[in-house]
């Protein structure tokens, strides 16, 4: 088990900090609030075993792609809560579909007879988000599947909260670090001020729960539809634009946008190399001059508005993950960065279309996106950071070559 999975397996069992990681297939989870066991692997006479012993409730898990590198835990004691379980993980590239379908052949087929990797969470009695659950939605017996994050100082655990036979109740984040704390306070925060809306509701998660929990916090909020969200900017996407844009318009001065980015961008560039540092330079000088007297559009963004954060339903497009929200920003940032997204990331020929009138401030608008993204790229260092910095490089020198 390597050190995410034992730090995620301890949050979901309701400690915070974990101890050390221990060794071999069969352990104590040590200072957790209630007597919890995990068991790697477990075979039916370990199982018995650990019942024998009063562990009478547990909770097995496909650990994919394996035990040393999780991703993904799904629930193995129902077939449907399983299949279910698999609506966590909704991929958009074409290899991740391909993975996908495999994943949910094996999943349905309760991986019978196959030696794929297991994880079992043994407990005395009921976990505290089992109890947290049965309060806030009356279900006695939640399933769940969890989703691990990548090792950022960001990192989260996503849980699906669902009832046995797969109705899905919910969603809960756990933060794994203190940075990550601080966004999912952020987002219950956001949530709950959009709340407040009554034409937002039906395409926003509700806040079931937040709060403290352990040392650190937690979020549980409502789940949406299950169809995947367009990879276009579509009619979808632009009612739900602008029904978000209506809630809170305001203008700002393009003179304090570009200090706000140009501040962030000096504090980014000591770690950035002399190209960079030369091409971020020339943005800010252009962008500058453009937006010098304008007055650009802004109100309420999502802030990661793409595609894998979206999905479609009959009353309209339902969008979630508002930890990167704002409440006075740029509007068009969330068209740059759906595209930009699209674009580098799904290889999709779709570039940001941007007014060549620089006295609108729009093409200083992107400028300043494309500033502001690289600088969030690189304090995240997640995954997909090199595609996404050499794509906004493009975009930069594309802008500035005259075009």
């Amino acid at each position: 088990m390597n050190n995410l999975l034992w730090k995620a397996i301890h949050h979901f069992a309701g400690s915070g900090n974990p101890g050390p990681r221990p060794s071999g297939n069969d352990f104590d989870a040590g200072d957790l609030p209630t007597s919890v066991r995990v068991s790697l692997n477990p075979s039916k006479r370990s199982r018995k075993d650990l019942a024998r012993r009063g562990y009478a409730s547990a909770r097995c898990f496909l650990a994919l792609p394996s035990l040393t590198s999780p991703r993904w835990l799904f629930p193995l004691e129902d077939g449907r809560s399983g299949q279910a379980g698999l609506e966590i993980y909704k991929p958009y590239a074409r290899g991740a579909r391909i993975l996908k379908g495999l994943l949910t052949a094996m999943v349905g087929a309760r991986c019978q007879g196959l030696a794929l990797p297991r994880l079992l969470v043994a407990s005395r009695s009921v976990l505290p988000l089992e109890d947290l659950v049965r309060e806030v939605t009356g279900e006695c017996q939640p399933v769940f599947a969890l989703s691990l994050s990548t090792e950022t100082r960001f990192q989260k655990l996503t849980v699906q909260v669902m009832r046995t036979g797969g109705k899905i109740l919910g969603y809960i984040k756990l933060p794994l670090t203190n940075a990550a704390a601080g966004r999912v306070r952020d987002e219950a925060e956001i949530l709950n001020r959009l709340g407040g809306f009554p034409a937002l509701r039906s395409h926003i998660p509700q806040v079931l729960y937040s709060g403290d929990w352990g040392d650190g916090t937690i979020l549980f909020q409502t789940g949406g539809p299950s169809r995947s969200g367009p990879v276009h900017l579509d009619h979808l996407c632009g009612d739900f634009l602008q029904l978000l844009w209506g809630i809170h318009p305001t203008m700002q001065s393009g003179h304090a946008l570009w200090e706000k980015v140009a501040i962030r961008w000096r504090e980014a560039e000591p770690g950035l190399d002399s190209r960079w540092r030369g091409l971020g330079e020339a943005a800010l000088a252009a962008a500058r001059w453009e937006v010098e007297g304008a007055m650009i559009p802004c109100g309420v963004v999502h802030g990661d508005f793409a595609p894998w954060n979206t999905r479609a339903g009959d009353q309209g497009l339902y969008v979630f993950d508002w930890e990167y929200a704002s409440w006075e920003a740029p509007i068009l940032w969330d068209i740059f960065h759906f595209r930009t997204q699209v674009a580098s990331l799904l290889g999709k020929k779709d570039d940001p279309y941007v007014s060549y009138d620089r006295f609108s401030g729009e093409r200083a608008s992107f400028l300043l996106y494309l500033l502001s993204s690289t600088c969030r790229l690189l304090d995240e260092e997640s995954s997909t950071r090199n595609a996404g910095l050499e794509y906004r490089r493009k975009l930069l020198e594309k802008q500035l070559g005259g075009h």
